[in-house]
């Protein structure tokens, strides 16, 4: 079986699948369409960065291909419908990131307070430096109470804040939120009364420029937000003149949005504003989870397409870390 690796695996999960498989490690394939094509003749698993975009046209050139893998969970570059149609198992280890997410969210907002919002403060010898705040006795809102939210909710209660939560896929009575210390608001009452917002909500098309006017007009005025969504869940335009008004203090994005680049985009230059390319999922042990995780994955799909003639599990979704 041959695995066609064009973002690497942590060196010794990659030993392990190459004792069990023919694996192949060609990263300038990933910036070559001609030559991927042709490559991806013979190709039974591929391993893929998130920026390569794969789709029916790409998988019409890998005829045997019954496994899709990325390190990190993500998957805006992925057609999983194109891949469902073809037999494609699309694996990700979207749990492999979920304490690397929340610790990265939890040093966002400890930033923020510490800086008093103000992201443009800098280290010089008598320059003037307002006084930043404490967590402690803040509070909170967690909006989306996807994993990594789980996780950052109990560091967020240890550290002496209230924490207030919205996650409109979440019913008011679901015992996770007393598991986990959370009080169920409304939105808009979430955002009234909470200090700062951490928003993890899982991007779906029907949310795109969710985070507008009128869902910014309840801000608490002076709000710190971080965000490790995706970009396109806030109307840029809306978020920009929040900042502007004081109606949201800070705003840190952690977003690899291609819209977060263009030249007219309204947050550039804002003193209040940080964006970092999606680092949050991005540590060592992330990756060394992740890998191992795919590697298994592909190997036990490999193994049962040998078998059974192809991949026939029960969808090609992502897979969660188990």
């Amino acid at each position: 079986m041959e695995i066609l690796l064009l973002e690497n695996l942590a060196a010794d999960a990659r030993q392990w699948l190459a004792a069990r498989h023919q694996v192949d490690y060609r990263p300038e394939l990933a910036l070559d369409a001609v030559a991927l094509r042709a490559r991806l003749y013979k190709t039974e698993a591929l391993v893929v960065p998130p920026w390569l975009r794969v789709g029916a046209q790409l998988l019409d050139y890998a005829p045997r291909l019954v496994a899709l893998g990325r390190i990190h969970e993500g998957g805006d570059n992925l057609d999983f419908e194109a891949c469902q149609r073809r037999g494609v198992r699309v694996i990700q280890a979207t749990s492999a990131t979920t304490r690397a997410t929340a610790e990265f969210l939890l040093m966002a907002l400890l930033t923020l307070f510490r800086s008093g919002g103000n992201l443009s403060v800098g280290g010089e010898a008598g320059a003037p430096q307002s006084p930043g705040g404490e967590i402690n006795d803040s509070v909170i809102g967690l909006f989306g109470m996807s994993a990594p939210a789980q996780m950052l909710a109990p560091m967020l209660v240890a550290l002496g804040a209230r924490v207030l939560g919205y996650d409109p896929a979440l019913h008011r009575s679901a015992e996770l939120w007393a598991r986990l210390g959370v009080q169920p608001l409304s939105l808009a009452e979430m955002l009234q009364s909470a200090d700062a917002v951490s928003m993890q909500t899982v991007y779906a098309s029907r949310y795109r420029g969710l985070v507008g006017e009128r869902v910014l007009q309840s801000c608490k005025p002076g709000q710190l937000w971080v965000s490790a969504s995706r970009a396109a869940l806030f109307d840029l335009d809306a978020l920009a003149q929040a900042l502007r008004s004081g109606r949201m203090a800070a705003c840190w994005l952690d977003s690899d949005d291609e819209v977060l680049a263009q030249p007219g985009q309204p947050l550039k230059g804002l003193p209040s504003v940080r964006i970092t390319p999606r680092l949050a999922p991005r540590t060592q042990e992330s990756y060394l989870r992740g890998s191992w995780y795919l590697a298994d994955r592909l190997h036990q799909t490999l193994e049962y397409s040998a078998r059974h003639g192809g991949w026939q599990g029960p969808d090609s979704a992502s897979m969660a870390l188990g």
